[in-house]
């Protein structure tokens, strides 16, 4: 996979389902809060996963700084100082198969005030993966007045997927579609490349590139039990399903016919 295709598949919109929303403020008697739309660890991980694979991504944490919060605008200055907050920096490195070395990208959160180490480490990984391109579009959509239910929660959900939706058309965007994991024969697939991945068992195992006709591509699993996967080759029918593993998720390809 090229630079640009790997930026274009990190950078795709998720579906609705995937995209959360945040009430940061309300109004109204705390009837109406306004939403801003966001992705969790979760989804990121699982971006990360379809695109390149649980075992070609890797994190890790270093400690940043600490800051102690001024007193409130309603605060007691005299009272005693509040504890200091940590921070905490975020190296997201993706392996890159053409420079065949690592490259990471930096960026760092405070503790958040709900379970302050957990949510920093999460909010700073968050921010590493927007520099790989991973939900950077949702800053482009706005955020939206909604109505709140008596427990201050986003009322009616389905609301705010409608409009998440046409923000992404005004965008001229469209949500990322998964690899077909049918049995139906789907788009024909390219082989761009193999990485041997052998296992035990199963001495021709590989990591494949396909490519679709319309140019997107992903990274699958093949055990190589089927002759006939080769840099160059297409096949169609392809049966694709998702497996966990301890590194997290994968597509493994089982099965495809040789295309004309």
């Amino acid at each position: 996979m090229t630079g640009a295709e790997l930026h274009k598949r990190l950078s795709e919109p998720f579906a609705a389902a995937d995209v959360e929303w945040r009430v940061t403020k309300t109004r109204n008697s705390n009837s109406e809060g306004l939403a801003v739309a966001f992705i969790d660890s979760r989804a990121i991980q699982n971006r990360l996963d379809d695109v390149v694979g649980p075992f070609f991504w890797r994190t890790r944490f270093i400690p940043w700084h600490q800051y102690i919060p001024k007193p409130g605008k309603y605060e007691d200055p005299s009272e005693a100082p509040k504890a200091p907050v940590s921070s905490q920096l975020c190296g997201l490195s993706i392996y890159h198969e053409e420079r065949r070395e690592w490259v990471e990208k930096v960026d760092g959160a405070e503790n958040t005030d709900i379970e302050a180490i957990k949510g920093g480490i999460s909010d700073s990984f968050k921010r590493a993966s927007v520099l790989w391109g991973i939900g950077r579009y949702l800053y482009e959509i706005p955020a939206k007045w909604t109505s709140l239910d008596r427990y201050r929660q986003i009322a009616h959900p389905a609301e705010l997927d409608s409009y998440y939706t046409e923000q992404l058309q005004k965008l001229g965007l469209a949500p990322a579609q998964p690899p077909n994991t049918g049995n139906a024969p789907a788009d024909i697939y390219a082989v761009r490349s193999l990485q041997p991945a052998p296992v035990q068992g199963y001495p021709a195992a590989a990591w494949v590139d396909l490519v679709t006709p319309t140019g997107r591509a992903f990274k699958v699993f093949s055990l190589g039990t089927k002759p006939g996967l080769a840099n160059g080759v297409r096949i169609q029918g392809a049966k694709i399903v998702r497996r966990s593993a301890a590194g997290g998720t994968y597509y493994e390809l089982q099965d495809y016919q040789p295309a004309a």
